[in-house]
């Protein structure tokens, strides 16, 4: 029983550090801004969560940014955006919006 609970929280650490969305080529493509560009065309709204913690365990919220970002960029890549800017900061439980845009580079 002692080594069942040692694996779960080693098991929880590990997934608090790991990013869970991995980057598409097509997302490489998309630019995260961090106000509205000037000049672009506007393309939607876009709405990500990722994980903010497992169990009892948070998540580092640098890790959890970068995962929502990550998120944003590919769902832009599939509506043919090619820049997105946060809307607001993320929230504690892991949910952020983005604004999608067209932009000529």
């Amino acid at each position: 029983m002692q080594r069942f609970a040692l694996t779960s929280i080693a098991a929880a650490l590990v997934l608090a550090g790991c990013s869970l969305a991995p980057m598409t080529p097509e997302a490489e493509r998309v630019q995260v801004v961090a106000t509205p560009p000037g000049g672009c065309t506007p393309a939607g709204r876009i709405e990500v969560s990722a994980t903010s913690g497992f169990a009892m365990m948070k998540r580092n919220q640098l890790r959890v940014k970068d995962e929502l970002e990550t998120l944003a960029r590919q769902e832009a890549a599939k509506i043919s955006a090619n820049t997105v800017s946060p809307r607001e900061a993320p929230s504690a439980d892991g949910h952020q919006s983005f604004e999608a845009w067209r932009c000529t580079r």
